[in-house]
């Protein structure tokens, strides 16, 4: 599939941000977003939580969210069991890590991840909403396995 002039765009623009501008200003990523606390989103998460970034996580409804802290926490709990992790850094992490279940709430993050079930006409919406949520800085991302990036791009102006 032929990428568009628009698209090629979106990407050259993400490589400018990360090698800085001819001042030598970079994109700080300080907030972090990750659509979907199942078991890639949780991952994806507490990586973000564990490597200093203020990470909110959401998912569809309070159930599903508590389901996927609690799989953090476990996992978290595990490594300083095992002497992988220092208590006061999982506190730290866990300091770091937020839920919700409005997608509004997204609106300050630098870098927003998508993991949410493998449906293009939903992960479309997500991406639809996100481009009118998010500050025109945030880099939108998606954490598919097998469907097209350029078509999921395609729902946002971007």
């Amino acid at each position: 599939m032929e990428q568009t002039a628009g698209k090629r765009g979106g990407a050259a623009r993400a490589r400018r941000l990360a090698r800085g501008n001819e001042k030598g200003d970079v994109m700080q990523i300080k907030n972090v977003g990750v659509i979907g606390c199942g078991l890639m989103g949780a991952g994806i998460a507490q990586a973000c939580a564990q490597s200093g970034y203020e990470t909110l996580v959401s998912e569809v409804n309070e159930e599903l969210l508590n389901k996927g802290l609690g799989m953090i926490k476990a996992q978290l709990a595990r490594s300083v069991q095992k002497g992988r992790l220092a208590k006061e850094d999982e506190e730290g992490i866990l300091g770091r890590l937020k839920g919700t279940t409005k997608l509004n709430d997204f609106n300050g993050c630098d870098l927003v991840i998508e993991a949410i079930i493998e449906k293009m006409e939903l992960k479309k919406q997500v991406f639809s909403e996100l481009d009118r949520i998010c500050p025109k800085h945030t880099i939108l991302a998606s954490n598919t396995s097998c469907l097209s990036i350029i078509e999921m791009a395609a729902a946002t102006q971007r």
